[in-house]
């Protein structure tokens, strides 16, 4: 049997299912601080929830377990939600749609 150890934070986590629903808690947390006011909707804190979801991905590569997925996938529709409400666009995507606009395909 293959031993879990991740670190996250300075945090040692030995179980893959404390990590997993420890982080997901602490993303969904952040982004409803963000909703109602008690943080700005900035990049650094979006990035706060969105480290969280990316260091969960890292652990289980291109495919998140079903028992996760639901939870997984609403938390980042709320992180894109969240970036639509500031007009954020990744920077190589903004670059890529100026230079497209630029040869006005």
């Amino acid at each position: 049997m293959q031993r879990f150890h991740q670190l996250y934070e300075g945090r040692e986590f030995t179980n893959k299912t404390e990590m997993i629903f420890t982080l997901l808690h602490e993303a969904n947390e952040q982004i409803i601080r963000i909703d109602i006011g008690e943080l700005p909707n900035g990049i650094d804190e979006r990035n706060e929830a969105k480290f969280r979801l990316l260091h969960i991905q890292s652990c289980f590569g291109s495919c998140i377990p079903q028992e996760y997925r639901d939870i997984y996938n609403s938390l980042w529709s709320q992180m894109y939600r969240l970036e639509y409400q500031v007009g954020y666009r990744h920077p190589h995507l903004k670059e890529l749609l100026e230079n497209l606009l630029a040869q006005k395909i």
